[in-house]
């Protein structure tokens, strides 16, 4: 039985040390990224996300994904930098369309907006959304703002 739990252990800490590999370096290209384009980070503030009611598949989901711990590398590594973070709300940033702002259906990976008409990729929704939002807390606080390129700038750019 001793053997078999140290076997056991021996993979587990193998698996969280190349899971901590491949969090330290997605967040190092993320603070890059924002280094080299003089970018603020804004990300998703989940908290409380896991106090929902989606059943027992979805919470498996995300329990398992580290969200928390890529965060955080993400926030010390900007910190040490001098890149700002941004933490915003994402409640209905998925649910709303970024352009016109009224509700729209989400399926699957596409969003559709009734009202506009828009459809786009649903993340790409989302994550206009979670943007909208920290440029408004940015504003607020008073800092400075470079406006991002957009998928239309850099086509045509």
């Amino acid at each position: 039985m001793k053997k078999a739990y140290g076997a056991i252990k021996k993979i587990g800490d193998k698996e969280q040390r190349m899971v901590n590999d491949i969090l330290h370096k997605i967040s190092r290209e993320i603070v890059d990224e924002a280094l080299e384009t003089d970018a603020m980070i804004a990300m998703g503030n989940l908290k409380g996300i896991r106090e929902n009611d989606k059943g027992k598949r979805f919470n498996r989901k995300l329990n398992g994904f580290p969200y928390y711990k890529l965060s955080k590398f993400i926030e010390y590594k900007a910190r040490w930098l001098g890149i700002k973070v941004v933490k915003v709300n994402e409640r209905n940033t998925s649910k709303l369309c970024h352009k016109c702002g009224n509700r729209g259906v989400r399926r699957g990976s596409l969003f559709k907006c009734a009202s506009c008409n828009y459809s786009c990729n649903a993340d790409y929704n989302g994550a206009m959304n979670i943007m909208k939002r920290a440029m408004c807390y940015t504003r607020m606080a008073g800092a400075a703002l470079t406006q991002p390129l957009t998928r239309q700038d850099e086509a045509s750019g």
